[in-house]
């Protein structure tokens, strides 16, 4: 996680999107640029993003996924004033509502075990159309620079307010005996 404090960008893996990677990307303050794709494979960042409300760093090919980088990369103002706010956007996005996340989940096996029931099989265009529903769900975000926000680079990791998360466990491995040993 003490990585984390060294990246300004995280660029999402593709064809196989990071879940975790991208979670705790968000939750430390790293905004993750994303490539949507034709699989669950390759949207799992392209759901993340979106329910956290930044679906304008979601890459459509990959000439996109480059210039999207580029442009965060080069509005430095712009990218921190992101940053300094991710950790809260994240903190209050559905992918940390665990109730809410949870009633969601219910009533989609509900709605699978009627349509089951009625002898009605999903059609590839309706799976579709739910992975759009997903990506364009929340708004984007928009943080002002009057907002207070809590970063997180205030104190230890160890003193990280989590507002709902487990906290999470300390590295294994610092970054100079990665080094040492010819790593990173």
């Amino acid at each position: 996680m003490q990585a984390y404090s060294l990246m300004d960008i995280s660029l999402d893996t593709f064809p196989y999107a990071g879940t975790t990677t991208t979670c705790e990307s968000l939750y430390m303050g790293v905004p993750c640029v994303t490539m949507a794709g034709s699989v669950h494979a390759h949207n799992v960042g392209v759901s993340i993003l979106g329910k956290v409300g930044l679906g304008n760093l979601i890459a459509k090919n990959e000439d996109e996924y480059v210039q999207l980088a580029v442009q965060l990369a080069s509005d430095v103002t712009a990218l921190s004033n992101l940053r300094m706010g991710l950790r809260d956007l994240m903190s209050r996005s559905p992918v940390c509502d665990g109730p809410k996340f949870t009633l969601g989940l219910e009533s989609a096996y509900r709605n699978m075990w009627h349509r089951y029931c009625k002898g009605d099989v999903p059609s590839q265009r309706h799976i579709e159309m739910l992975q759009q529903e997903v990506v364009t769900e929340e708004p984007a975000a928009e943080i002002s620079e009057s907002t207070s926000f809590t970063t997180p680079r205030e104190g230890p990791p160890g003193s990280i307010k989590t507002n709902g998360f487990i906290p999470l466990p300390q590295p294994v491995l610092n970054l100079s005996t990665c080094e040492e040993n010819g790593g990173v």
